[in-house]
């Protein structure tokens, strides 16, 4: 009886040795985040730090109750234990590495990702994050082995003597910084200090305590008013919002839409796109086109629907198709989509080809030039059989600049055929050298598959009455603005994209862009969200253009824009001529809105949130929702 007494007293000071020892690990990797944050003011610095503390302090208190029952396991407990703190420190560290390249935490697109086997299409890892992935597991393994195995030979009144003293120093300064911290956050939050407020975002797994309710309710202290977005993600779609109507005469002309992916408009010029340069001559030029996302699935989204990409959740829930397609199938146009990825995921079989999964052609194989060079070698056969006494509409989505592949045998810019190390990839650092190097060949390889299918639509009489359309998903940064890759920012390298639009012959002279001398340019800010009723317009849609669409007709004599709508998985952008605001696109996370300069991105601080903006980016986020 005395033996199991014994023993029962050392598992219990291994368990809190054990439990204390992994605490101070998980700890250091929270505050290991807060150098993500810029420009500290020491009042910032010290509640965000509290901050990282009392998080792991409440995680570790929950995993406490939690494993309870474990320390009564001895050994074999601990190896249970182990494993549930090397899974939460290779999580953590695995956010820390995504906050580091992309600004966000671990979220619905990296669950995504991680669940979606046909996402593994489109993401080209290279195998130094695979290295660092294996060795970091390896550490924290050794780690816990190590504790494991040295503490139960530690002597059992030493070991007592330090549990003691931790416990005395250890338990209740955790309470006050818990207490302290939430205090000082709900104090923040009901005066709106956003300043301090927004850098408590840094934090994985932050849980904010805020008590407005109670001192509006018994003291009578409102906070100052916030705008927010309160888009409920599993409201339902109520899209058009009326039937669609045709004229009596709709006008019927082949379209061919031709997207390659992550092309920034600044990144064409001709010598990375001679085809594309030399079709631009001939096309209506949108100088100022912002794409309606910073991502493949958002910026696809905006274009075929016309709808701002915050309605990609709803979509997706209803499995709700684009009026576009509605529209071209009642007009029995003969529909194809060609897609060097696959269209599993993103999801866009289940939202924009949801209607059209017979015209859907998106099985290549190989690197992405390599499908990019099958997708084009496919239309131009399609182009040679298809029946043409019906109009015509093709979608063609080209990868290669996404996944900045290329043949080895062109390589124009001299690129390397190093991968790219997205562990250690910074500003001015070789890799990113490399990168847009291997950006600029990609591009160059598209352009010139572009030019060969453009040449096929001649040779087939089919390029002249015919719209023709070229742009981008999203554009493809490269620290000119701050960050790297898309879908981390709303600069002008992220969003602004190429859309060059030739008419059909028996168009051209009929219409002219509103607000500019030249036929064939506009300056003004237009929006992927404008192309859909731009088109439906000229083809003889009769419902105004609010009945279907969150954009405008380009066309249209009285087409103007101050701002428009882009979005990605955690954030909605209204990008304005001068300013750009950034704010979350959940109510229960507004407290990182930004206010930046739209031509340098850069953060400002003399200006204010245009709330009425906000309000009605916010309305047409709720416009088609029941």
């Amino acid at each position: 009886m005395a033996n199991k007494q014994i023993e029962k007293r050392q598992s219990n000071k291994n368990f809190s040795l054990f439990f204390k020892a992994n605490f101070f690990l998980t700890t250091a990797i929270f505050i290991l985040f807060l150098q993500y944050n810029n420009h500290y003011k020491i009042v910032d610095f010290f509640l965000v730090f509290l901050g990282a503390i009392s998080t792991s302090a409440i995680i570790y208190a929950l995993m406490f109750v939690a494993l309870y029952l474990f320390r009564f396991l001895g050994r074999s407990g601990l190896m249970i234990v182990a494993l549930i703190f090397v899974l939460l420190d290779l999580a953590l560290l695995i956010d820390f590495f995504i906050y580091r390249l992309f600004k966000f935490h671990i979220n619905g697109m990296v669950v995504n990702i991680l669940t979606s086997p046909d996402a593994l299409d489109s993401i080209q890892a290279g195998y130094m994050p695979v290295l660092v992935l294996l060795m970091t597991i390896l550490a924290l393994v050794a780690f816990e082995f190590f504790l494991i195995k040295r503490l139960p030979g530690f002597d059992e009144n030493y070991k007592y003597s330090i549990n003691q003293r931790l416990n005395k120093w250890m338990i209740a300064p955790l309470f006050l910084v818990v207490f302290s911290e939430k205090v000082a956050y709900g104090a923040a939050s009901l005066f709106s200090s956003k300043q301090i407020l927004s850098r408590f975002q840094v934090i994985p797994l932050y849980q904010p305590l805020t008590f407005n309710k109670i001192a509006a309710k018994y003291f009578d202290i409102k906070p100052k008013v916030s705008v927010a977005n309160t888009l409920q993600f599993d409201a339902n779609l109520n899209y058009p919002l009326k039937p669609v109507q045709l004229v009596e005469e709709p006008r019927k002309f082949n379209i061919f839409i031709f997207a390659s992916d992550s092309v920034s408009a600044s990144r064409l010029n001709n010598k990375t796109a001679p085809n594309l340069m030399a079709f631009k001559k001939e096309a209506l030029i949108l100088n100022n086109h912002r794409s309606g996302g910073n991502s493949t699935r958002f910026g696809i989204f905006s274009l075929l629907y016309g709808l701002n990409s915050s309605y990609w959740f709803s979509a997706l829930n209803a499995n709700k198709g684009s009026v576009l397609f509605d529209v071209l199938k009642a007009l029995g146009y003969q529909i194809k989509i060609i897609s060097s990825t696959n269209t599993n995921w993103p999801e866009f079989r289940k939202t924009c080809y949801v209607n059209v999964q017979d015209a859907i052609k998106d099985n290549f194989e190989g690197t992405p030039w390599e499908k990019d060079k099958q997708a084009s070698a496919y239309f131009n056969q399609w182009v040679l059989h298809v029946d043409k006494s019906n109009p015509l509409f093709l979608f063609m989505f080209l990868d290669a600049p996404h996944g900045y592949s290329f043949p080895e045998q062109l390589n124009p810019f001299g690129a390397s055929s190093k991968p790219i190390n997205y562990v250690t990839v910074k500003p001015g650092s070789d890799e990113i050298k490399i990168a847009e190097k291997q950006h600029k060949n990609a591009i160059y390889y598209n352009d010139r598959l572009f030019g060969e299918m453009i040449e096929t639509l001649k040779q087939q009489g089919l390029y002249k009455d015919s719209m023709i359309i070229f742009t981008s998903d999203h554009g493809q940064e490269f620290f000119e603005f701050g960050d790297f890759g898309h879908n981390t920012n709303f600069s002008s390298a992220q969003t602004r994209v190429p859309m060059l639009i030739k008419l059909p012959q028996k168009l051209k002279g009929k219409l002219a862009l509103p607000g500019t001398t030249k036929q064939n340019s506009l300056n003004d800010l237009t929006s992927h969200v404008d192309i859909v009723p731009s088109l439906l317009s000229l083809i003889g849609v009769k419902n105004p253009v609010s009945d279907y669409s969150n954009g405008k007709n380009i066309f249209d004599k009285s087409y103007h824009r101050n701002q428009v709508s882009c979005s990605n998985w955690n954030k909605n952008a209204i990008i304005g001529s001068e300013l750009t605001y950034v704010f979350s696109n959940r109510p229960d996370k507004i407290l990182g809105s930004e206010i930046r300069r739209s031509d340098t991105y850069q953060e400002t601080t003399g200006a204010l949130i245009d709330s009425q903006k906000v309000l009605k980016t916010m309305q047409e986020n709720k416009r088609f929702l029941k």
